[in-house]
């Protein structure tokens, strides 16, 4: 295990002056390969560096340097991937150490406590779900995959709901900004979870290279997003009977992107066949398009899955199909809910909102 010692972590407001003094001063055992100890903003290119100091040949170090108060800050010794998040307040931080993690603590109340102990139940978290998915790529057995799917989906979304209840609280600071920056790659791909995050800050945003980045992403994601008018197709069913779309005019639809070779939509079919019978009963019909290439393991699935629900295959296969590029599905299971004028209402909607769009829709 490293060790690393911080002496001291003194921030000193200059009068008069939007500025702070950050003086650190600490000692790192010698076996460490970092030749240097730094301070960065959250989204720094390489070399972009608010302070910079030598470790000296017996661990030791210091740097001094004036960040404005309110700013989130790493520590970083990247040749040993040590990186360490401090909000900069009037306070005298010290180092502890939780596993194999470092946090900065100060010695009296501040919110860089409070961020601390929500990173370590975060931490714990996606160390639990890192470790639980170790092996799921070597499974070979479909519904083996499919049941540690679902076990991982819960872990996951306990992981997004502990970030949106952190974005909540530290709204308002640059530590909100953080929690959805140290994710982007994952949000990029998901807008709903992504729209969330952006309601979860709040109307107070301080100016950031985050929020630049934030909110450019986001925005280039919500552009990218299917409105208006649900794209018309016709493809064949289990009978190699064509269907449309249209033809379904007039009923709430939920249109199932799937493929039998994706674990987690199979996982979906076996959600579907419990909430079908309500779902059917509701007055909505689910339509689901198969994007197999090959029409024998799409007969194979449904056979295995026992789907009761309208089942259509696009034989083009994932690559190729232009119904799927016309739903800007990237991948799979992707779902929508189409009003009965054939708009486009929620794109991978809970079973809950479908319920409370037919009522609305109802009363």
């Amino acid at each position: 295990m490293k060790k690393i010692i911080i002496v001291g972590l003194f921030l000193l407001v200059l009068f008069g002056c939007k500025q702070t003094t950050v003086q650190i001063a600490g000692e790192v055992e010698k076996q460490w390969r970092s030749d240097s100890v730094e301070v960065t903003l959250p989204n720094a290119r390489r070399r972009e560096r608010l302070m910079v100091a030598s470790i000296q040949k017996d661990g030791t170090f210091h740097l001094s340097g004036n960040i404005a108060p309110g700013k989130l800050v790493f520590v970083n010794f990247s040749k040993d991937y040590v990186r360490i998040p401090v909000y900069i307040e009037q306070k005298h931080y010290t180092l502890v150490e939780s596993g194999d993690k470092y946090y900065l603590l100060s010695e009296e109340s501040s919110l860089q406590n409070r961020y601390v102990e929500f990173l370590k139940e975060l931490d714990k978290l996606n160390q639990d779900y890192e470790k639980e998915c170790q092996g799921y790529d070597t499974i070979t057995d479909i519904h083996q995959k499919a049941t540690r799917s679902e076990m991982l989906d819960q872990k996951f979304t306990r992981k997004n709901e502990l970030v949106l209840e952190g974005i909540r609280e530290f709204a308002g600071t640059e530590m909100a900004q953080n929690l959805i920056h140290e994710i982007l790659f994952y949000c990029e791909v998901d807008f709903k979870f992504f729209t969330q995050a952006i309601e979860a800050l709040g109307d107070s945003i301080p100016n950031s290279g985050m929020k630049t980045r934030i909110f450019d992403a986001y925005n280039k994601l919500k552009a990218k997003q299917l409105i208006g008018q649900a794209p018309d197709f016709e493809l064949p069913d289990v009978k190699g009977q064509k269907i449309r779309l249209a033809d379904f005019r007039g009923k709430h639809v939920l249109l199932d992107f799937w493929a039998s070779w994706c674990a987690p939509c199979r996982k979906k079919n076996k959600e579907l066949n419990q909430q079908y019978p309500e779902l059917r009963d509701a007055g909505l019909e689910v339509i689901s398009v198969s994007l197999d290439s090959k029409k024998a393991p799409w007969l194979q699935a449904l056979k295995e899955d026992r789907v009761a629900w309208v089942q259509l295959i696009d034989e083009t296969g994932f690559e190729q199909s232009e119904v799927r590029k016309a739903y800007k599905v990237e991948q799979v299971p992707t779902v929508y809910l189409i009003g009965p004028d054939g708009n486009i209402l929620l794109k991978n909607p809970e079973v809950e909102e479908i319920h409370e769009i037919i009522r609305q829709k109802r009363s």
